[in-house]
C-alpha cells in the first residue's frame, strides 16, 4: 500500500498499538495505518517469536558463488587482484587522481618530466 519504509521500532510501535485495541479488525487497522495485511502479519509472526531484532530487514543475500567456495576466501583473493593490478599500474608510470568527492579516479599517465622533478623534490627533502 505505501512506498514508505518503516524501521524496527516503527513497526514494534504498530504492533503494540494494534494489541492494546482487540476490538479493531486487522483489515481496518492496516488500512488506517497504510500498511498491507500480507506485511503486518509477517511482523507480528516475527515479533512473536524474535522480537524487535525479528522486525530488522535481512541483508543476507544469497550467495552466487560456488558451492563449497568460502565467501571471506574469494573476496580476499578479488582483492588481491585488484591490488596487484595497481601496483603493475604503478610501475608503468601511471597514478590514481582522485575525483572531487573523494572516491578513486581513473588511472592516468604521469609524464617522465614530472617523475623526475617529483624524485628530487623528495631526495632533496631527505
Amino acid at each position: 500500500m505505501s512506498n514508505n519504509i518503516l524501521n524496527p521500532l516503527e513497526k514494534e510501535l504498530l504492533i503494540r498499538l494494534y494489541r492494546s485495541n482487540p476490538d479493531i479488525k486487522l483489515s481496518d487497522f492496516c488500512r488506517a495505518n497504510n500498511v498491507s495485511e500480507a506485511a503486518f502479519k509477517t511482523w507480528l509472526k516475527k515479533y512473536g517469536a524474535e522480537g524487535l531484532s525479528g522486525l530488522y530487514r535481512s541483508k543476507k543475500t544469497p550467495s552466487l558463488l560456488p558451492e563449497g567456495v568460502d565467501e571471506t576466501e574469494e573476496t580476499l583473493r578479488r582483492e588481491l587482484i585488484k591490488t596487484r593490478i595497481e601496483l603493475e599500474r604503478l610501475k608503468k608510470g601511471y597514478i590514481r587522481i582522485p575525483r572531487e568527492d573523494g572516491t578513486p579516479g581513473e588511472f592516468v599517465p604521469v609524464s617522465e618530466k614530472s617523475a623526475r622533478s617529483s624524485r628530487r623534490s623528495r631526495r632533496s627533502s631527505l
